[in-house]
């Protein structure tokens, strides 16, 4: 999607794949094969580059570093990235600074140490700590949420034994979940999208609603929160902020230093959408006008199923929806695309939507079942 969107604007992309049949190199510019894990690849694909950007925080931060010493130009920074990557070095720069976080702790030294602190903070919160690996884990890998102390110490043991560093940190499910989209130029020009309301199913977005239930006090908290991030880690290009709400306001879970899956709404759903504005932003062009298109907006992502069979015909009978399919060979849980739909009666929206994604073979999860 982001080479579609450099397409429109003359920009030439250079894509850095680990397989020939990624789903990117079916519409780049050219292609660089190789792992985002390999130094010596990432400096074949800066020398081919004005630009070096991401589409993921799963890269060699020491490579990334190596480019900058050497000149290159890389946005977002290797420091910005390692906020998205590391969320050990997240929650302590986070909490330096001020940025609400929930409550944390880093689990880095021995077995003893490790336990007495996750039992600290369950007895502090009052609550079974989440669990997760500081690096390496998204879409909900990497994420261990126990109903037991247990079950959380097993999970802690584990990692531990492999060396994975560990954040436990207070669970927070006092309101909705939402995720704000700022685009940020070198000098600090800041264009934000209205936030919206994500639904995750086993710790992977689902569905996006705009505005949903996000209402106007919130949707400004949040979009300052996402602001007061990028300008603390100098973001260059679409920074997400996945929060939690609360009474005392956003809570930060997750963030993206890239175009994110809770902002692909915006393709048909804002006047520019988050692709091409991550564009403008690290090439230090002006931001365009991030204005909604519709009162209300519907993006469901696409999974495979076991022993579905999607229909693209089905799909596209419905013709308020836009369908994008990846090029992803199917199966089950993988993610495979995503459908919009825009309108002014928030629930038909979603039900259009749901019911396109569900001819696509999408697994229907219960609580969507009767707008689908």
């Amino acid at each position: 999607m982001l080479c579609e969107a450099a397409s429109t604007l003359g920009v030439e992309t250079v894509v850095l794949a680990g397989d020939p049949e990624d789903a990117a190199t079916q519409v780049a510019g050219s292609v660089e094969l190789g792992r985002a894990t390999d130094a010596s690849a990432l400096a074949v694909l800066a020398s081919r580059c004005d630009v070096v950007t991401f589409d993921h925080e799963l890269v060699d931060l020491d490579g990334v570093r190596a480019l900058e010493v050497r000149g290159a130009v890389v946005r977002p920074s290797a420091r910005a990235l390692q906020a998205a990557a590391d969320k050990a070095h997240q929650r302590r720069a986070f909490a330096a600074a001020g940025i609400p976080v929930p409550a944390f702790a880093i689990l880095d030294c021995d077995e003893h140490g490790d336990l007495a602190a996750l039992r600290d903070l369950a007895r502090a919160c009052g609550r079974v700590p989440v669990v997760k690996s500081a690096r390496g884990g998204y879409d909900g890998r990497g994420v261990v949420v126990a109903t037991t102390l247990e079950e959380a110490e097993a999970a802690v043991r584990a990692w531990r034994a492999e060396g994975v560093v560990v954040v436990a940190e207070a669970p927070c499910d006092e309101g909705i979940e939402l995720a704000a989209l700022v685009a940020r130029r070198p000098g600090g020009e800041v264009a934000s999208w209205r936030p919206v309301e994500t639904t995750q199913v086993g710790g992977v977005c689902r569905e996006v609603r705009v505005p949903g239930r996000v209402g106007d006090d919130a949707a400004a908290g949040a979009s300052a929160l996402a602001r007061r991030v990028a300008d603390e880690l100098g973001v260059v290009g679409v920074l997400a902020v996945e929060c939690f709400e609360t009474s005392a306001g956003p809570v930060v879970n997750e963030v993206a230093t890239r175009p994110h899956n809770s902002g692909h709404w915006t393709i048909e759903g804002a006047r520019t959408s988050q692709f091409e504005n991550h564009l403008r932003a690290i090439l230090d062009l002006p931001l365009g006008s991030t204005e909604l298109l519709a009162p209300t907006v519907a993006s469901v992502n696409v999974f495979g199923g076991e022993g579905t069979s999607p229909s693209l015909e089905a799909a596209l009978a419905e013709p308020s929806a836009k369908v994008h399919l990846y090029g992803k060979a199917s199966r089950p849980g993988r993610k495979l695309g995503h459908v919009t739909v825009t309108g002014t009666d928030p629930d038909d929206v979603a039900a259009r939507a749901w019911r396109t994604a569900a001819a696509l073979g999408t697994p229907v999860p219960a609580d969507a079942a009767a707008r689908s």
